[in-house]
């Protein structure tokens, strides 16, 4: 069987394609727009209003692809947390013979680099974290339990072997997310501080040095051969 494609027809494919392909480029405008609008406002002072102008669209646009503002923060939370995802996935895949102080040194070296390449993640995260709410509930279960669980998981492991700073796993986490974080979202103060922007490769690269030494542990060492246990001898 042949399949008889007139120049009608390959017109009409042609122009359906751009058309998804113009689609796809207004909902990506969208959520970049609505990301920057959630993590400087907050869910409750968003507006779709504001988010439909920061991405060059008609606010109908903003409805049509999204339904609501829910619908759009959900859309632009899955987004953001796949992207997360992937970029520790990505890490992790290489990591399968190292060992577990390894995996979490590299793992926590790279959420440090992510932290500097996305700062208005975090902002999202903390204008969600402040209050108890049905969006937080499904943030937590869906999202960021199972990031928790797999480096408190980590940090046990390193724990015993006299290589991570004692403390509840799941509380240090957090401590090393403060650590982290706050100063790639106090940019402006940095600057006028420290007269150093806290994005250039040289400070990060400095940052993950720093964070990673209030954490981290030398291996403890290992008395001498024949030195353990020995008493002064007797004159």
């Amino acid at each position: 069987m042949t399949t008889d494609l007139t120049k009608e027809t390959l017109d009409e494919i042609v122009n359906q394609r751009r058309r998804q392909q113009r689609s796809l480029d207004t909902r990506e405008r969208i959520l970049q727009a609505a990301f920057e609008e959630f993590a400087e406002r907050g869910f409750e002072g968003a507006s779709t209003r504001n988010v439909a102008a920061k991405a060059g669209v008609q606010h109908p646009l903003v409805t049509y692809h999204f339904k609501s503002k829910e619908g759009l923060w959900q859309a632009v939370v899955t987004t953001t947390s796949f992207n997360f995802g992937q970029h520790f996935q990505g890490h992790l895949a290489g990591m399968t013979e190292k060992d577990e102080v390894a995996q979490l040194r590299l793992l926590q070296e790279q959420f440090i680099r992510f932290a500097a390449a996305n700062p208005n993640f975090h902002w999202l995260m903390s204008h969600e974290g402040k209050r108890e709410s049905d969006r937080l509930t499904w943030l937590v279960e869906e999202r960021v339990r199972s990031y928790f669980d797999v480096v408190a998981k980590l940090i046990r492991a390193a724990q015993k072997q006299g290589r991570y700073v004692e403390g509840d796993p799941y509380h240090l986490q957090y401590l090393f997310i403060g650590a982290v974080t706050r100063i790639f979202m106090l940019t402006a103060e940095v600057q006028q501080v420290m007269g150093r922007s806290p994005f250039s490769k040289k400070f990060v690269d400095e940052h993950v040095r720093a964070c990673c030494a209030l954490f981290f542990r030398e291996p403890p060492e290992v008395p001498a051969r024949g030195k353990r246990g020995r008493r002064p001898t007797k004159r």
